[in-house]
């Protein structure tokens, strides 16, 4: 008699013995059942494409099997392999689910990643047939095993750059590699939809790439496009890879700021005049009580140059009043609230006039704020929201002992709630800091204020990079840090001042 049909019926007696016994609740905590093992997904048939990348593509859901009635928790582990390959081949997906998590869905970007990384669709937008194996596993008895399989089609697509640049003599930068402006992800979540404002000249050429390369993948006017744009206009691109598609660059009718927004899944480019590319201030000041009426600096974003940055832990002194100026320890021309003691969650903004400051309370002290000052004419907002600290702040590049691998970066040490520190050794390279080790790369972050500042001792300002966030367009913002002294270091990280300590042993 086979050892699980042992188990059986003698669990079918101790059932029936605990029911006489009225203690029937114990054991329904601790059998799961003789459920047969399951797996469904449900469709037969998945067509990815890339205009839904953040959409469920497919789930996947399991039924919870059978512990045979040993009271040992079940975990599963999920298996997505080529349907009929006789190649011995790493599972595509290889994930452990606890006794409470019986499905998984995929989005569209994750499954037709998870092919293509794996091999199993080496040639995009193929259809691909894909078997998925859900294992359970009976924790401390390896023969009670259990599996379970579903097969299902899948066609794939093609994913466009995650990264795109303006380049041209139309352009700040010029025909300069190193000058090519960065282009942002309107949302972080959809690849394939970047936007920039930027100054263009007229009757000068601009068009992009997919690499600050001259040599990478271009983004030219289509044949049937207009290459002369205007305001509110809408144009064909076409992909650039080789001389077989003329290089049809692009011009305005009329030198000015503009908006663009660049769709690589549609092909289409659509330009707006915007507002200046310089706000009316290079430098913003935080005043007020929290400051003894003193003036700091504020950051500049580093995507959006009409946006300014303060952050700070906020200590109650009477009055809690703050307001912004324009020039360092000038009562004039300053940014101020619209009422009268308005509260810190009242956004909207003027320019001068009657002296008319944001209030603070005291119970609302005591915290850390950061705080967003947007002065685009006409659209002029104050952002002010509670920061709650990250609970671990990593290290993480090829400088740091954990190079550039989510989530084995290396971890600080919390001072207090705000402040984490690390002392160790640091080769030559890159380094940045992940609050959150996300491993899709889209986190948060604490940055250089620019990209390629040599990392040596001394004190310097950070910026809180929330990619989370799509609102931001922090999507392909990467400013790291370059150690060019290797040796021992203390490293001392505040969130909330988004200030950095360096200290070389």
């Amino acid at each position: 008699m086979r050892v699980q049909n042992i188990f059986f019926y003698l669990s079918v007696l101790l059932c029936c013995v605990f029911t006489l016994n009225s203690c029937s609740e114990d054991l329904t905590e601790t059998n799961k059942g003789y459920d047969v093992l399951t797996l469904t997904a449900d469709k037969e048939v998945v067509n990815l494409n890339e205009n839904d990348a953040a959409l469920t593509a497919l789930t996947l859901k399991w039924t919870s099997g059978t512990n045979y009635g040993t009271g040992a928790r079940l975990n599963y582990k999920l298996e997505l392999r080529e349907k009929g390959s006789t190649e011995p081949t790493e599972p595509l997906l290889n994930k452990r689910f606890n006794d409470q998590e019986l499905s998984y869905a995929f989005t569209v970007r994750e499954l037709n990643d998870y092919l293509h990384a794996a091999g199993i669709s080496l040639t995009y937008g193929e259809t691909v047939e894909v078997e998925a194996t859900v294992i359970a596993e009976v924790v401390g008895y390896e023969d009670y095993e259990q599996n379970s399989s579903v097969s299902f089609k899948v066609t794939t697509y093609e994913p466009v750059s995650e990264t795109l640049y303006i380049c041209g003599d139309a352009t700040e930068g010029g025909w300069n590699v190193e000058q090519m402006g960065v282009c942002s992800l309107v949302d972080n979540q959809q690849p394939g939809i970047f936007n920039i404002t930027a100054t263009l000249t007229e009757s000068k050429d601009f068009k992009f790439f997919t690499q600050m390369d001259f040599s990478s993948i271009a983004y030219v006017c289509a044949p049937d496009g207009e290459q002369i744009l205007s305001d509110g206009m809408t144009t064909n691109i076409i992909q650039k890879v080789d001389d077989t598609v003329d290089d049809l660059k692009f011009q305005v009718t009329e030198t000015g700021t503009y908006k663009l927004t660049i769709d690589l899944l549609n092909n289409t480019l659509n330009i707006v005049k915007s507002t200046p590319a310089a706000p009316a201030f290079n430098t913003l000041y935080f005043v007020g009580s929290f400051t003894n009426w003193t003036f700091k600096p504020m950051k500049q974003d580093p995507v959006n140059p009409f946006v300014f940055l303060y952050g700070d832990v906020f200590t109650w002194t009477p009055d809690g009043e703050f307001k912004f100026g324009t020039m360092d320890g000038s009562w004039d021309n300053m940014y101020m609230a619209t009422q009268d003691k308005a509260p810190y969650t009242d956004t909207n903004v003027k320019l001068g006039g009657t002296d008319q400051k944001w209030v603070l309370k005291e119970e609302e002290c005591g915290k850390a704020y950061k705080i967003r000052l947007d002065i685009t004419t006409g659209q002029e907002k104050m952002v002010m929201a509670p920061f709650e600290p990250y609970t671990e702040i990593s290290l993480i590049g090829d400088a740091t002992p954990a190079g550039w691998t989510l989530p084995s970066s290396a971890p600080m040490t919390k001072i207090d709630e705000y402040t984490y520190q690390w002392t160790g050794n640091l080769t030559a390279g890159e380094i940045k800091f992940t609050c959150d080790n996300q491993s899709d790369w889209m986190g948060a972050w604490f940055m250089a204020v620019e990209n390629g500042l040599t990392f040596e001792a001394g004190e310097y300002d950070m910026y809180w990079i929330d990619k989370t966030n799509p609102d931001y367009g922090y999507g392909s913002l990467d400013n790291k840090w370059v150690v060019t002294d290797p040796g021992n270091y203390t490293i001392t990280l505040n969130q909330a001042t988004e200030k950095l300590v360096v200290k070389k042993n």
